[in-house]
């Protein structure tokens, strides 16, 4: 089911820039953290106020969810 809706996000973000506060809104419709994990990779090039996304982190259950999103950011940065 998160598969699903992991392939409609990408779709809508794709096509727009978001901000790190709807990038949270839609992480929060997805139930586990490897599908949060794995769009707040995706939506970190898409979104136009990447000095905010440290807001994204609060929707993650684990920490090493968190870890590897800051360790990825610092790779594209």
């Amino acid at each position: 089911f998160d598969e699903t809706k992991l392939s409609t996000a990408r779709q809508v973000v794709s096509s727009n820039c978001l901000k790190a506060d709807q990038i949270v809104q839609i992480c929060n419709l997805f139930s586990f953290d490897e599908s949060k994990l794995e769009f707040a990779k995706f939506a970190y090039t898409h979104t136009i106020d990447r000095s905010n996304y440290f807001k994204v982190n609060n929707v993650f259950s684990f920490s090493s969810s968190k870890e590897e999103l800051n360790n990825y950011i610092m790779t594209v940065k």
